[in-house]
Order: C-alpha cells, then sequence, then structure tokens
C-alpha cells in the first residue's frame, strides 16, 4: 500500500494500524510511530484523538503548524487536512479513530458530538494538557483497548460505544481548562486571526479574495492583511490561495476525481483557469503535482 494517502477512509485506516477494532467504524491502536501519514496532506473520514507518548514532531493542520511532544493531544475530524512530519525516531503516539455513527448508533441525540467544543471547525486542534492531565486520558484509552479484548462479550460494542463517551468527557474537562487559558491570553489581533482562519477554512471555494474576508468581519482589508501578517507572517491573501492549493493538492493525489472536475469542486470556471492559479502557487501544473505526488 501506497504511504501517500490522500482520503483515509476507516477501512485504509484500519489495516494501516488497527490492534482491535469494530467493523470499520472504531479502532485503538498501541503505540504507533505514523510513518505512513508523512510528507503528503491527507483527511480522514473519522473522528481522531491521539495523544504523544514518546519523541517530537511537526503536526500541520489546516496550514496550522504544531509541535507534537510527549503528553500533546491531536483532535481532528474529518473537516480537517492533515500532516505529519520532521518525526524524531522515537517518535510514538497512541490514538482512538471513531466514525460520528459509530457514536450516535442508538442514540437519540443524534447531534450528540457536536456538543463538544473541541470538534467545532474553529476550535485548536492540538492541546497540551500536563502529565496528570495526559495520564487520565491514558488510562481510558486501555480500558477501551481491554475491553476490546473481550472477543465473545455480547454487550462489547455498546460497552466501548458507552467508554468512548466517557473519554470524550475527560477530553472535554482538559480542552475547556486549557481554552480558558488561551483565550485569556489572545490579542485582539490574535483573535481576529482565529475568526479570519475559522472563514477561510469554510468559504474559501467560493471567495478568493480579501474583500468579502474583511467585509464579513467588519474591517478594512488593509487592517486585516496587517493584523493576520503580525500575527502569523503570512498576508490574508497567503492564507487564502495556501487554503484552496491544500484542498486541490488533497484532491488531486485521487485519480479517480478529474482535473477537470476538481476545478469545478474548488470553483473555478474552467480547467485552464484552474492550471494557471495552481502553477503560479506551486510551480507544477495539476497533472505534474499528481504524478509526483502518486509516484
Amino acid at each position: 500500500m501506497s504511504k501517500k494517502i490522500a482520503q483515509l477512509s476507516f477501512p485504509k485506516f484500519v489495516d494501516l494500524y488497527a490492534d482491535k477494532s469494530i467493523g470499520a467504524d472504531f479502532f485503538i491502536t498501541e503505540e504507533k510511530h505514523l510513518l505512513a501519514l508523512s510528507e503528503y496532506p491527507y483527511r480522514s473520514d473519522g473522528y481522531i484523538i491521539g495523544i504523544c507518548t514518546r519523541g517530537t514532531a511537526r503536526v500541520e493542520v489546516n496550514l496550522q503548524v504544531y509541535d507534537a511532544r510527549p503528553n500533546a493531544m491531536l483532535l481532528a475530524t474529518p473537516f480537517h487536512v492533515l500532516r505529519i512530519y520532521d518525526s524524531s525516531e522515537d517518535f510514538l503516539c497512541r490514538f482512538v479513530v471513531f466514525s460520528k455513527s459509530f457514536l450516535t448508533e442508538n442514540n437519540i441525540n443524534s447531534h450528540f458530538l457536536e456538543s463538544f467544543s473541541y470538534f467545532n471547525s474553529s476550535s485548536t486542534p492540538v492541546i497540551y494538557p500536563d502529565h496528570e492531565k495526559a495520564k487520565v486520558i491514558l488510562e481510558v484509552f486501555v480500558l477501551i483497548k481491554n475491553k476490546l479484548l473481550r472477543e465473545e462479550h455480547p454487550y462489547k460494542t455498546e460497552i466501548c460505544r458507552s467508554i468512548l463517551a466517557t473519554l470524550l468527557y475527560e477530553v472535554a474537562a482538559v480542552y475547556e481548562h486549557l481554552n480558558v487559558i488561551i483565550k485569556n491570553k489572545q490579542t485582539r489581533k490574535q483573535e481576529l486571526n482565529i475568526r479570519f482562519q475559522n472563514l477561510v477554512f469554510h468559504q474559501y471555494k467560493e471567495h478568493r479574495n480579501v474583500q468579502h474576508y474583511a467585509d464579513t468581519l467588519c474591517v478594512s482589508p488593509k487592517h486585516l492583511t496587517e493584523s493576520i501578517k503580525e500575527v502569523t507572517g503570512k498576508t490574508a491573501g497567503e492564507w487564502i490561495d495556501d487554503a484552496v492549493i491544500l484542498e486541490a493538492k488533497v484532491l488531486l493525489r485521487n485519480y479517480e476525481i478529474s482535473i477537470a472536475r476538481i476545478a469545478e469542486a474548488i470553483h473555478f470556471p474552467d480547467q485552464s483557469s484552474f492550471g494557471k492559479y495552481f502553477k503560479k502557487q506551486t510551480g507544477l501544473s495539476p497533472s505534474e503535482y499528481r504524478v509526483k505526488a502518486n509516484s
């Protein structure tokens, strides 16, 4: 199997990493080195709660780069584009992956998952709990793994679903505590950047001009560009372009989608204009990138 995966479907995820799983909707791993997820961006079908247990790496989520180190937690959704790279030789992590349908099956509240703020598109996807809080999360991981080992138990699935809900609440307590600390330290420009980033990753397919985002955020284009540049080192326009290119790269690695369909999906008027835009940003034509990324 290629190690350069664009859309990481549940079956592929299970084949690569699962130690114990329930069908193709829920699984947990022992400590793993995520080599198969490196170099190229990908999007997962499932929700991921991961925790680094050893070593270091870089984790890129929707173009934002975070440091992975022991106890760092990744909270990713199917809406995030991920890349893990520059990992140390001893980099290890454990993670639980599940689908929304697994969690909400037989649950009256079909929007249960949306009640957890850390799975919102505007949330911080990598957090840094202290050792004691991380230890509590890992204890729940171990509990899930032990329940999955009970092959013949008639209610294994229901028990694991219940413990997964427990895990979500434990993560919520950690996330909300850390989020209060983060928010209290934010400047107005940092707050503006977060609102801008959230807008971009919701609207980049339809809107590629700074004026639209400035109008939506009730600031001038000049103020928006200068603020984003000060906080991130990149202008607002560069962030918009990067978001568009990131989506294009993920789609281009799937040979089943024609370049014409990709251009249409990202709201370009035709394949030619998309090709010119992509080459201007990357130095490669879409077809050249597709060959390189899948070689």
